[in-house]
Order: structure tokens, then sequence, then C-alpha cells
């Protein structure tokens, strides 16, 4: 049954009550029935989510009954004004557990806390490559919020890019820097690669997928098997499990993001957004001395900086643009410029 896209309240794209996945559905017996009450604004059909993800609409009745269940034990409010869901989001068993094990998880919450830093950036950088802003949260999955994640696949930064793809991307990683440690490169980055994935794949469930277990084995998977929808993948074992618990845990770390108070996760404390300024300065100039002059210290000009090792900026032959706390840019502007100065008279004394 094919459904008009003007049938569907666009408030309400985002939520997706379709239960069978990689774990075993609940009984619908179990779940009130409210016969009388309009709930089908809540259900989006699947072709909506992903093209192929299946011939038939999933079941009015029951699906009324899951929404009715939902929204009677609180789990479709107190989602903030202007948050609700640009992904959309499937409930099912195997998404329920990851909401009970994240709802408990000291991991998360220092995740989100640290979030505080990054989300305006990277609202700013999703919007610019027209991704869904939900998918951020790809990031607490995947270290949350850290900069110095690092897995023991050597997977690096907020977005665990390995070695190959972060330079594919962009990405600097040698002696002197790792970019897959720079928030904001790395987040750009990030965008370009989930906007590909997601032009080949045409469903941001798959591009997620693939953003786990690489592009190519999901490709594999559609042209061995002509399956475009990730549940069914997930289903039938032809991904890994780390993918098939992948896509899952993404969608509970959106539910639980956007509302932790409901998840038990009590009050965040969120830091403050990251604010600094860029100057230029030369290649090689000492970070502890840089800070000292500044009066900082040198853990929050290297908090500003984590792509770089050493203690010392890269030796990039038209200089370094230095991230320093947006506070101290004029006296960092003038540091900088004494620096260059100091470059040219040893230029001339070492020619």
């Amino acid at each position: 049954m094919k459904y008009p896209k003007s049938a569907l309240p666009m408030a309400l794209l985002g939520l997706v009550l379709f239960f069978p996945a990689c774990a075993t559905t609940p009984e619908s017996e179990n779940l009130p029935i409210l016969a009388k009450k309009e709930l089908s604004r809540g259900l989006v059909p699947q072709e909506f989510v992903c093209p192929g993800a299946g011939e038939q609409a999933p079941d009015q009745q029951l699906a009324k009954e899951i929404h009715a269940f939902l929204e009677q034990n609180g789990m479709l409010v107190g989602v903030p004004a202007g948050m609700f869901h640009d992904l959309s989001i499937i409930l099912n068993n195997h998404v329920q557990i990851y909401l009970r094990s994240f709802a408990n998880s000291k991991n998360i919450q220092a995740g989100l806390a640290r979030s505080g830093r990054y989300l305006p950036m990277m609202r700013r950088i999703f919007k610019e490559y027209g991704l869904p802003q939900d998918l951020i949260y790809l990031a607490l999955v995947e270290s949350c919020f850290s900069p110095y994640a690092r897995s023991p696949k050597e997977a690096v930064g907020i977005w665990q890019f390995i070695e190959g793809t972060a330079r594919r991307y962009g990405l600097k990683v040698n002696d002197q820097m790792d970019e897959r440690q720079d928030p904001e490169k790395s987040t750009r980055a990030a965008a370009r690669y989930l906007r590909d994935l997601y032009k080949q794949f045409s469903c941001w469930y798959l591009a997620a997928a693939s953003y786990n277990a690489g592009e190519k084995r999901v490709e594999g998977v559609i042209n061995r098997y002509d399956i475009r929808n990730f549940w069914t993948m997930a289903q039938k074992g032809l991904l890994p499990q780390e993918t098939c618990n992948y896509v899952p845990q993404v969608i509970a770390a959106t539910l639980i993001a956007k509302n932790p108070e409901k998840y038990g996760l009590g009050q965040i404390s969120y830091q403050s957004p990251w604010a600094y300024d860029p100057v230029k300065v030369p290649g090689g100039t000492d970070l502890r001395w840089f800070a000292e002059e500044l009066e900082i210290s040198d853990k929050e000009l290297l908090e500003l900086n984590p792509e770089i090792k050493a203690g010392k900026v890269p030796s990039e032959p038209k200089g370094y643009l230095l991230k320093v706390p947006a506070k101290k840019q004029g006296e960092a502007r003038c540091l900088a410029r004494l620096c260059w100065r100091m470059e040219e008279i040893a230029a001339r004394e070492n020619p």
C-alpha cells in the first residue's frame, strides 16, 4: 500500500513505530488498545524511511497500540520545543535494550556533559552539509565526544576515523599532528563522509551502518542479496554483530541526548561551548612558551589544539592557525607578530 506524502504531518516525520529488527517483538496483547483515539499520526510508512524497506506498510492496529503504550508511559513527551527528530526513530526491542543500558552509563553522562563544548559548532557544520542534526549523536556512541578517544583498531578522535579514511577526507596524520583529534576539522570530514554515504545508499540507517562497517561491506551485502533494509540485513546476520548493534545504539543515544532526565541521567552539567579565535603563528612555536606569554595554562591551549603533538606547532611553511581562547585574541595576535619578527631575524642570521 502506498501513502501520499501530503498525508504525513511534517512535525512527526521523524517518529517510526516499526518493530521487526534484531530482537524479538513483544506480544501485542500486552499493549493497550484505544480503538476510538486517532493515533496514526505517529506512523510513518517504511518506504519513507529507506528505499526498499518493504512492500507492505506496518500493521495499522499494532502501530496504534504501540503508540498508545509509548504515549501512556511518557516516552513521547518531554522533548524540548524545536528538537523533534529529523532522523527517523525506530523503537524496537533492540533499541530499548540500549535505552536501558545507556540510562545507567556514567560514560554517556560524561559524554553528554562534554558535548556542550562542541554541539554549536557541529550543528552549524551539519546544517551546512544538509545532514540530519540527530546524526551528531553518532559521536556519542563513537567516542562520548572525546577528541582523545582511541579504539583498539586505531580509530582516533571524536568521529573515530581510521587513518586511511581520514586521509581520504583531507585530514593530516603525521608525526607532528593528527587532525582526527581536531574537533572542527574532523567534524567537517565526518559530515562529508556521511553525506557521501547517503548519496551512495539513499538511506541514513545504511549510511550509519557503513560508517561503522565500511561502505564496501554494506555494498557487498546489497549486491549479493539484493537487500537494502538495514533491519533485514541485521536480522539475517549479513552484517557484523557490532554493526547490527551500532544503529540501535545511535537511535538510543539520540533519544537519551534529547531528554537525559527522562532516562535517569539527571541534570547534565554541559561544558561551555568551544570559544576560540585562530591566530597564525610560525611552525615550530613552542606551545608552553606561547601559553606562558598569554598568561594561560598550557593545558588550556592544548585542549583547544588537541591535534598537535609534542607540544610544538607543526612545521607548516606558511604558518599554522593556532586556536587561542577568544578572550585572548588581541594579546595572541601581538604575540604572533613578535614570533614572525623573530623568525625573520633568525632567517637573516642563518641564510
